[in-house]
């Protein structure tokens, strides 16, 4: 895999089918159960391993069990038809539970050969990904992000609470979903197309009552017959009924089909899917510039992009260029915080006593190591004028030193 992949999905307590799989459902419990790798949740995964905690608030465990306190104390006030008030618990399908899966196109048995070789790479991908999900949340979420090593790709999951939310709705979380509920609760009109009416069915008749058997054997076989003659008769006019009913409802179904394709077709874009896609196109966007430009992913695949194998592996190349040259700027610059932030604790221990200046030296007892190393970057350079300026102020005295910097920039004999 060469490009970005982030899914992100809102599951409920209620069971839902998965598209495209017939035998497939999916639960809030079940991606628990993933995430945690519980064996009845991970037949997937050959040799399941234990997940790694990156970051979060709280734990898997805890997130699973402040989840399912709040789903089952949840109530909610709902008016009936009559205009009364009264509370229920939390539907069970609704959205409580928001996941994010992000994969990486290192292979799981990579990283496991070799860690120490590519940790750092894993690590930092990790941590953009994560800085770039906490900017996206809003206050009060809790969430929990693990590390995967048991399946082809690296990959990390996350999972979120909105535990603020009086409903735990999970959609808020959701970048396409949360689009397309602003847009639908900013139109007078709704979108949604009203389908024809049912037609009103024919119920079906009573069944008859038995008639009473009496005691004499003839009255008593007499009365069978009849009871059974009028059963069978209702059995018949039951199934005519249903067949008319089932007609109607065919008849109803193909008039409704053709009326909702003619109205679709009037409505055009439903706004709501605009706003979706849109949404989700500009979550990719900010995505790749927070995360996958940065590690070597490129923001489509070829077949999305329509390259061809010689044009894809060209972009390829120019995204590991990129990854290389990201990670070596993220080298320099903590270098370069480190070596700044040891010139403080040399100007610190100038100030209190704990080196001094030299014969044209700063003499510590623990001088840092990042400045006895300093070599011929730009950033060493600036290090090292800032020390041989504190060499200088210590041999002349802070007073003569600006008399020889007023020197230095107005020139001698200027006046």
């Amino acid at each position: 895999m060469s490009y970005q992949f982030v899914h992100i999905e809102c599951y409920s307590a209620a069971p839902r089918k998965v598209k495209g799989a017939l035998d497939q459902v999916n639960t809030a419990e079940q991606v628990f159960g993933e995430a945690m790798r519980v064996p009845r949740y991970s037949r997937h995964v050959d040799e399941p391993k234990a997940p790694t905690k990156l970051d979060g608030t709280t734990t898997l465990e805890e997130l699973e069990v402040l989840w399912t306190e709040k789903v089952e104390t949840i109530r909610e006030t709902v008016k009936s038809a009559k205009g009364t008030s009264y509370q229920r618990r939390l539907r069970r399908d609704a959205a409580t539970l928001y996941a994010e899966i992000h994969s990486h196109p290192m292979t799981a048995a990579a990283l496991r050969d070799d860690w120490e070789r590519h940790k750092r790479e894993i690590l930092s991908w990790a941590e953009r990904v994560l800085t770039h999900f906490e900017a996206r949340m809003p206050p009060g979420v809790e969430w929990v992000a693990v590390l995967h090593v048991d399946e082809a790709q690296v990959h990390l999951h996350i999972l979120a609470v909105n535990a603020e939310d009086p409903k735990l709705d999970a959609n808020k979380l959701h970048a396409g979903k949360r689009a397309a509920a602003e847009v639908r609760a900013s139109r007078e009109i709704p979108s949604a197309i009203v389908s024809l009416p049912r037609p009103a069915l024919r119920p079906l008749p009573p069944r008859p009552r038995k008639r009473a058997l009496g005691k004499r054997p003839k009255t008593i076989a007499r009365n069978k017959e009849h009871n059974a003659a009028r059963l069978e008769a209702w059995r018949s006019d039951c199934r005519t009924v249903r067949a008319d009913n089932a007609a109607a409802l065919a008849r109803w179904e193909d008039a409704n089909r053709a009326h909702l394709k003619a109205a679709r077709k009037l409505r055009g874009e439903v706004p709501e899917m605009v706003a979706y896609r849109a949404a989700m196109r500009q979550f990719q966007d900010d995505y790749y510039a927070a995360v996958g430009e940065h590690c070597g992913l490129l923001r489509d695949g070829p077949r999305k992009a329509r390259l061809t194998t010689k044009q894809h592996a060209a972009r390829k190349a120019i995204a590991e260029q990129m990854r290389v040259q990201s990670a070596e700027l993220d080298r320099r610059t903590l270098e370069f915080a480190q070596k700044q932030a040891a010139l403080r604790e040399v100007i610190a221990a100038l100030a209190e006593g704990r080196a001094e200046i030299f014969r044209g030296d700063i003499v510590m007892e623990d001088m840092p190591a990042s400045l006895k190393e300093l070599g011929e970057k730009k950033e060493d350079w600036m290090i090292q004028a800032v020390l041989d300026l504190l060499v200088r102020a210590g041999e002349v005295g802070v007073g003569a030193l600006q008399l020889s910097r007023d020197d230095e920039i107005d020139g001698l004999g200027l006046g």
